[in-house]
């Protein structure tokens, strides 16, 4: 898991809501609990489990949280973690 690939997943998380369902519910979905999804995106590295089961239900139900977190990383170079 690279710097820009965890950046991407972090941005997906955040633009969950965006896409139809919120981060409590998506967390739900999965059996995380919610804190846990907001300790990622708040900066802790997932373990590569975590990680890679994660972005696949990402991928497969949410593939447009994916696109958009790429294009607005693309946009804007930053992440709100990096300013």
């Amino acid at each position: 898991m690279t710097d820009s690939r965890l950046n991407e997943f972090r941005e997906a998380l955040r633009y969950l809501s965006f896409n139809g369902i919120t981060l409590k519910e998506f967390a739900k979905k999965i059996n995380v609990k919610p804190h846990t999804l907001y300790n990622y995106i708040s900066g802790q590295k997932p373990s590569f489990k975590n990680y890679n089961y994660i972005l696949y239900v990402l991928e497969r139900d949410y593939p447009a949280a994916i696109a958009e977190s790429r294009e607005i990383i693309r946009q804007g170079g930053k992440t709100v973690n990096e300013s």
